[in-house]
């Protein structure tokens, strides 16, 4: 498995076009350096919700497949900005900008999250899903993967109350499952507890 498989995938470039820009001192200024892991605890093993998906690829290629590719199999129904929004990870969140796209001065349409840290086979996401108003709160959802025990991928998503992400985020294994080959798990295999 390449080392590089868990480096922070959303980090904010140190400088150009959509990061600060670069002060030459790297990270001792506070920039996020593409490429490092952000400082995160381990996946919360006290997640009361779960929802897991098998992935037949290799685990490099599953990873890339959900987070280089998410564009291509994000559910058409879960999109913000109309069916024909692109999502796409970048920029230390998961975003998403409407048909015409923007220009590079333009922020996106739509945040869905915001990466809360990354460490090993762990991404941990504050979502914010698509019912975002001023008032609600993000729910901390961990994505962990490993290998599955007869090879292949796993997906596990877990978090705690409110419960409002997990419809949205079976949907979104559900659509990733479709694109990839694989499956969710039974009803009642880890959709509570551990």
């Amino acid at each position: 498995m390449s080392e590089s498989l868990f480096l922070d995938p959303f980090a904010v470039p140190s400088s150009g076009e959509h990061g600060p820009p670069n002060t030459g001192a790297g990270a001792s200024t506070g920039d996020v350096v593409p490429g490092t892991v952000v400082n995160s605890g381990p996946a919360s093993d006290g997640a009361t919700h779960v929802v897991n998906a098998s992935i037949p690829l290799d685990l490099d290629q599953a990873v890339g497949a959900f987070v280089d590719d998410t564009h291509l199999w994000w559910p058409r129904g879960l999109r913000a900005t109309g069916e024909a929004g692109h999502v796409y990870f970048g920029d230390g969140a998961l975003l998403e900008e409407d048909a015409d796209g923007s220009d590079g001065d333009q922020v996106p349409a739509y945040e869905w999250a915001v990466l809360a840290g990354a460490s090993e086979g762990t991404l941990e996401l504050d979502w914010w899903g698509g019912h975002r108003d001023a008032a609600d709160s993000p729910v901390r959802l961990y994505l962990s993967w490993s290998v599955g025990p007869h090879g292949g991928a796993e997906l596990s998503v877990r978090g705690n109350e409110p419960t409002s992400w997990l419809e949205e985020w079976t949907a979104v294994l559900v659509a990733f499952t479709r694109f990839t080959g694989g499956s969710l798990a039974e009803p009642g295999e880890g959709s509570e507890g551990s």
